[in-house]
């Protein structure tokens, strides 16, 4: 049985996965090695073309596979949180517009650039030129500011 322990008057613009809008987009299904969330992004797995992983310090833009896509068919677990187990398929949006997770230092604003986190503990997360962390730069730009931790995205 499901609870909601959370309460706000403030409705979020978008979730985490989610589609920004319903213009042309290509999602394909990878296997995921489990403990990805929705929204981040992902990188060629060992079986590339199958799988996926997170991104790591070694990971080049040639590598980005797309963003995990929420389709609303894994169930939460006891604290409240969907991610995906080892060997479950899971969408993976390649071209089109999508709600991202963003790092803590990204200022996302219209049509600035999408970079991709790859190393610590934000790697898979998308940012902007001026965040530190060790990042690519992606052909995807942001479409609109971050509204709670996510921000939307074009694919290219």
């Amino acid at each position: 049985m499901g609870v909601q322990t959370t309460y706000n008057y403030g409705i979020s613009k978008g979730i985490a996965g989610g589609l920004y809008d319903i213009t042309y987009y290509e999602n394909n299904t990878f296997i995921t090695p489990g403990g990805i969330p929705f929204g981040y992004g992902v990188v060629k797995g060992a079986t590339p073309g199958s799988d996926i992983k997170l991104p790591a310090a070694d990971s080049k833009a040639a590598d980005f596979e797309g963003v995990t896509q929420n389709g609303f068919t894994t169930q939460q677990d006891m604290q409240g949180n969907a991610v995906p187990v080892k060997g479950e398929s899971m969408g993976v949006l390649r071209t089109g517009k999508i709600w991202a997770v963003v790092g803590k230092n990204a200022v996302p604003a219209y049509d600035k650039p999408v970079y991709l986190i790859v190393s610590g503990d934000e790697a898979g997360r998308f940012t902007t030129e001026e965040d530190q962390s060790e990042k690519v730069l992606l052909s995807a730009k942001f479409i609109l500011e971050k509204d709670g931790g996510i921000a939307p995205i074009r694919i290219n």
